[in-house]
């Protein structure tokens, strides 16, 4: 059974990342499942199913890494994503394509707080642990690098190759299967359950969680932060769509997201040190709001201001991205505060409140899109985006991070 070092297993994650995030499919997501039947509250309720999956799934997986093996619940994770692809291109209406985001569900809740944990602790076995939020940057620049890529190819793509995009992607996502099959175990973090059994175990570290002065927040704000980040980013395409964007373009609006998450993913220690945390949390739901904003003017604009139309899109494609750099700052400060026993568990944790969030959004999303116009909506997104301002208040009070 080939295992390749632990030096070069660092470069390994990385490309695991990049073909596991080879999107084709992103930039023309809505045009595809529009094309298999799905409408555009549907395409919400669908996401939300996926979100939901997520948020079932994410902490038994993250405790399941911690207990048996990161490595095997990582290629667990990258063999669902690759079904889902065998599925998504034969598939057509609602349920089948749900089955869809279920397996895309289950990879995402997998790869989560696991893969984190595993980079973390490997780069610990090296020695190298303080570089973390570094190489993890590195290791989302990596991903964030193929997502741009491919969203610019994507939009392009689909209009030569059609449905046969899916199956170009999942040949892409077998790359990644290989990457994590030769990834090498890391036995030293497996964590010991004495007398506890695993739900009592699991309890005794959520309870540590609310107990903590800090973690609980360090989790809250980024959840509830990126759920909207979440809506500004799906709410894109329809907005494209309603203000008569060209489907061709769809690919650069896109793509001017993935790159700016690239710039975040990369540059994320760098603005930490630069502006410090309180600044950013100011900077991040200062963009929401814009962003939000962006939306109503796009749609307000008309044929003859597509110039504004444009420049809004760009504002719409870029404000998402900061989700990115809130999630590696926030997961930093919390890496430094946990054990490496339950660092999976304690990521996952955070991972699936993530997703509560996002699925609840998105549900609201569904029924607010069924009843109301794209801009009444945003209305309502505004207004429901200031609950924000209790745990950000929590946060900018504290002495030290």
């Amino acid at each position: 059974m080939f295992r390749v070092s632990n030096n070069f297993a660092v470069s390994l994650l990385r490309w695991s990342e990049f073909f596991f995030t080879f999107m084709l499919v992103l930039p023309i997501i809505f045009v595809l499942y529009s094309g298999k039947g799905i409408t555009i509250n549907e395409f919400f309720l669908i996401h939300a199913i996926y979100l939901t999956t997520v948020f079932l799934f994410q902490l038994p997986f993250g405790y399941i890494s911690d207990i048996f093996s990161r490595r095997k619940v990582m290629l667990f994770g990258v063999i669902a994503y690759f079904m889902a692809y065998v599925v998504l291109f034969f598939s057509y209406g609602f349920y089948q394509v749900m089955l869809v985001e279920i397996l895309i569900g289950l990879a995402v809740a997998t790869f989560g707080g696991t893969r984190e944990s595993y980079a973390y602790d490997l780069l610990k076995r090296l020695k190298r642990e303080k570089e973390f939020l570094r190489e993890w940057g590195s290791i989302n620049v990596y991903g964030q690098a193929a997502a741009f890529i491919a969203t610019i190819i994507g939009g392009f793509a689909f209009g030569f190759f059609g449905n046969t995009i899916v199956a170009i992607n999942g040949a892409i996502v077998f790359m990644a299967i290989i990457c994590v099959y030769m990834l090498p175990e890391l036995s030293e973090v497996k964590r010991k359950v004495a007398k506890k059994n695993p739900f009592q175990d699991i309890a005794s570290i959520i309870k540590m969680i609310i107990k903590h002065p800090q973690l609980k927040w360090f989790m809250l704000f980024p959840a509830f932060f990126g759920s909207f980040t979440l809506i500004m980013m799906w709410i894109l395409q329809p907005t494209m769509l309603a203000a008569s964007v060209p489907v061709i373009l769809f690919g650069i609006f896109v793509g001017i997201n993935q790159f700016s998450r690239v710039i975040f993913a990369k540059y994320a220690y760098k603005l930490e040190e630069v502006f410090g945390v309180k600044n950013l949390l100011y900077a991040g739901v200062g963009g929401i709001v814009l962003s939000i904003f962006a939306v109503l003017i796009a749609l307000g604009a008309g044929a003859d201001n597509m110039w504004l139309v444009y420049i809004m899109c760009v504002i719409i494609a870029i404000v998402p991205a900061t989700q990115k750099l809130m999630q590696l700052m926030f997961n930093s400060l919390m890496h430094h505060k946990i054990k490496s026993t339950e660092r999976a568990t304690v990521l996952s944790t955070s991972m699936t409140l993530g997703a509560l969030f996002a699925a609840a959004t998105m549900i609201m999303m569904n029924l607010l899109l069924g009843e109301f116009s794209i801009a009444a909506t945003m209305f309502v997104v505004l207004a429901m985006f200031m609950l924000i301002l209790y745990p950000l208040h929590k946060i900018l009070n504290m002495e030290r991070y």
